[in-house]
């Protein structure tokens, strides 16, 4: 624990040293599409507020906790890997590949669901939206996926900095301002184009594109979808919460699930509202539709 924090360095920096231009093209953004309703005062106050219990809880569970797991698997470790560019690109892979089985289950597992919804709230679709993280995160256990690179041998302050480069990149892609670009970028990363598709709660689109800065996992495990001219993206979650409530978009999902596994019912049907996907409902209740 202590080794980790005494490595607080530059790589820890990332997105503080981002704020600035995140703050600058969200307010070229609005300017440009002023007046379009593509931003709302409302909305973007609802991401800012999400993104700052996200930044306060994360950083607390972070350093009480995910760092002292990260200290022991990097303890354990199966190798010894020293940071050079090959390995840094092996890193990346790696990372990546953690990234898009984390994004997937935070679609198709409600536990993990119930935090990454917030993400999803909103019915926009701008910089802004990157913004709304979640405060609970970490509570569900997002940091999981990225343990074994620990064991595998990579420090975990080279991992945290992986992630961050990660997920820097993703506010950039949270935009109707870029169209499709050229094919080749298309088809390697994952581009504004193919996020608008991922924020779709509309059938053609939901749950699709899971990946942070690829696209080629989504290629691989056929989740890929791409936007389409002549199908609209709905932005937003099947289920709206409309509120604007930071509190409330952060937990009204976890509360709807804690509620369900709680009715009367067998223990199994009950425990299946925690890891089925979140659309999932019991039979008793799918006769009485």
């Amino acid at each position: 624990m202590n080794d980790l924090l005494q490595q607080l360095d530059w790589r820890t920096l990332v997105l503080p040293a981002m704020v600035p231009i995140f703050v600058a093209v969200l307010i070229a953004e609005a300017w440009r599409f002023r007046g379009q309703g593509r931003l709302t005062l409302k909305d973007s106050m609802a991401s800012m507020g999400l993104g700052s219990l996200y930044m306060v809880f994360d950083t607390i569970v972070t350093v009480t906790l995910v760092a002292l797991i990260f200290s022991w698997a990097y303890q354990h470790r199966l190798f010894d890997i020293a940071m050079t560019p090959l390995t840094g690109l092996l890193l990346f892979a790696a990372l990546e590949f953690c990234y898009y089985w984390f994004h997937r289950a935070s679609h198709r597992i409600r536990w993990f669901w119930s935090a990454h919804v917030a993400h999803h709230s909103s019915t926009l679709m701008n910089f802004s939206t990157a913004m709304r993280q979640s405060a609970i995160y970490s509570l569900v256990g997002n940091w999981l996926f990225y343990v074994p690179l620990a064991f595998l041998g990579f420090e975990p302050i080279w991992v945290f900095f992986m992630l961050t480069v990660n997920l820097a990149y993703q506010y950039f892609i949270h935009t109707q301002w870029v169209g499709k670009l050229h094919p080749a970028i298309e088809f390697v990363f994952n581009t504004p184009s193919h996020h608008r598709a991922h924020h779709g709660r509309n059938a053609e689109y939901i749950d699709r594109n899971y990946g942070g800065i690829l696209i080629l996992y989504d290629r691989l495990f056929g989740t890929f979808v791409e936007e389409k001219e002549d199908v609209p993206v709905e932005y937003g979650i099947t289920r709206p919460v409309n509120s604007h409530n930071p509190v409330t978009l952060t937990l009204h999902e976890a509360v709807a699930m804690f509620r369900d596994a709680t009715r009367p019912g067998p223990l199994r049907q009950r425990l299946k509202h925690f890891w089925a996907p979140p659309e999932w409902t019991r039979e008793d209740d799918q006769k009485g539709l």
